[in-house]
């Protein structure tokens, strides 16, 4: 795991490279597989989440069709406010592993059910879903 430290100024520094970074960078180390960890340098807080959050912020400004739709985010939202959160961040962080380890099967197979009905694309998931 990679260490940083985020000063006041907005600027991140590398701890293991005695370098400040940019949030591309960190978006390179982890698309390369490299865990981070960010700590706020006044209070040492862990601030990770919030640095992965504007991250992703800033790639899904980038992007024609979010991964993130708006329904999406209203949904993770509301999940942040109930007492399923626990379990719903569970499943989204296998599904998101799952779907990582096994990516070239997934893919394909997500290719073949989207040509076809929204059903038979669910149903193809589930069903790769309960090989594994």
């Amino acid at each position: 795991m990679q260490q940083f430290r985020k000063y006041p100024n907005r600027r991140i520094y590398d701890l293991g490279t005695s370098k400040y970074v940019t949030l591309d960078y960190l978006l390179e180390l982890i698309v390369a597989g490299v865990s981070i960890r960010v700590e706020e340098a006044e209070s040492g807080e862990d601030i990770t989440q919030t640095t992965l959050l504007q991250i992703l912020a800033k790639e899904e400004l980038k992007q024609t069709s979010p991964l993130l739709t708006n329904l999406a985010l209203e949904q993770l939202i509301r999940f942040t406010c109930n007492p399923y959160a626990q379990p719903a961040s569970q499943f989204i962080e296998q599904s998101l592993e799952f779907m990582a380890q096994d990516s070239n099967v997934f893919l394909k197979s997500f290719e073949r059910a989207a040509q076809s009905s929204g059903f038979n694309m669910f149903k193809t998931y589930t069903d790769l879903w309960s090989k594994n």
